[in-house]
């Protein structure tokens, strides 16, 4: 049985496309942008140019000037601020995360999140989903000075959560940041095959897939009972 699940939190606890494509609809109609290809053809467009969030948002805004908003008044810094200052009003998560935290109280398994990303953005999100009070640490890239797949910082999360590498299990959407760097450090690894942008020359066998959080739910109580 483990003792603590840690989690990445972007596309594995926050249902971070879903959320975006909410977000960018609402800024397009509070803003009264005007894409010259429709709105949900630019929501499809943003989300290319996103690459699930790794690439800064003032540089995929700028591109989406170039192409979609040329005639606008706002410039691509006021829009990526803008999706700063409202992003996390649209944050939802994957369905099943209250129910499987609930679980894991029950059998008594620590938790942690580690993400990459700012802190000001990434902790926004976090408490819109209730994650701080639910979690019992969680560490954010920019304000650990450290960043997955760095063993470092899981590391940190164990320390913090006074377990042992194999006492514990990764679960993450990214192969290279969640899985490989997880069992780089001695965790386990449970991949949430959720759509991640996989590489050719990516390798990995994690120790569990799940395609849902009710997957991870199901395999915590399979392991309980055999236990």
């Amino acid at each position: 049985m483990y003792k603590a699940i840690v989690f990445d939190l972007d596309e594995t606890l926050l249902d971070r496309t879903s959320s975006l494509r909410d977000f960018f609809r609402a800024q397009a109609m509070r803003l009264e942008l005007n894409y010259s290809c429709g709105v949900e053809q630019a929501l499809l467009r943003f989300l290319e140019l996103d690459q699930r969030g790794r690439v800064l948002k003032v540089e995929v805004y700028r591109q989406l000037l170039k192409e979609l908003l040329a005639s606008t008044k706002f410039s691509a810094e006021a829009l990526a601020y803008d999706y700063e200052s409202h992003f996390w009003r649209h944050a939802k998560a994957f369905d099943g995360m209250d129910t499987l935290f609930a679980t894991m109280s029950k059998l008594g398994i620590k938790t942690g999140i580690i993400t990459n990303g700012q802190t000001h953005i990434q902790l926004r999100s976090l408490l819109a989903l209730n994650l701080d009070r639910m979690v019992d640490t969680y560490l954010i890239s920019e304000s650990e000075g450290l960043r997955k797949p760095d063993t470092a910082i899981f590391q940190r999360a164990l320390d913090q959560l006074s377990v042992e590498a194999q006492e514990c299990l990764f679960v993450g959407d990214s192969p290279e940041a969640d899985v490989l760097g997880a069992q780089k450090a001695g965790l386990k690894a449970a991949w949430f095959d959720n759509g991640a942008l996989l590489s050719a020359e990516t390798e990995f066998r994690p120790e569990l897939v799940i395609h849902s959080l009710k997957d991870l739910q199901w395999h915590l109580i399979e392991v309980c009972q055999s236990a």
